[in-house]
């Protein structure tokens, strides 16, 4: 989001990775910022091999979990290639100005 990154531990000897990360971002804009996810393949001996991008808006975020006391889990395409997903756990917690 913006010029903050993260990233997970890597996972290996699997096809259907499960990372279980925790990862927080400071949100300046509701309506604006998106979260943005790219996924690779790690390679050792060769060049990491790309697997996809997919994006979700915070107003996104914001509208699906308003009714919501806890995480929300999302299913979201990875755009760039054929075929393939990410399912997300997302918890939004606004906190007010004093």
């Amino acid at each position: 989001m913006g010029s903050q990154e993260e990233r997970t531990d890597v996972i290996s000897g699997s096809d259907c990775p499960w990372w279980d990360a925790s990862m927080q971002f400071q949100v300046k804009d509701l309506l604006e910022d998106t979260l943005c996810i790219t996924v690779f393949d790690k390679g050792y001996y060769s060049p990491d091999e790309f697997l996809g991008r997919a994006e979700i808006r915070v107003a996104d975020i914001m509208r699906d979990s308003k009714d919501s006391c806890g995480p929300i889990q999302k299913r979201i395409k990875l755009h760039e290639i054929d075929s393939g997903d990410v399912i997300l756990k997302l918890d939004l917690r606004l906190f007010g100005s004093r």
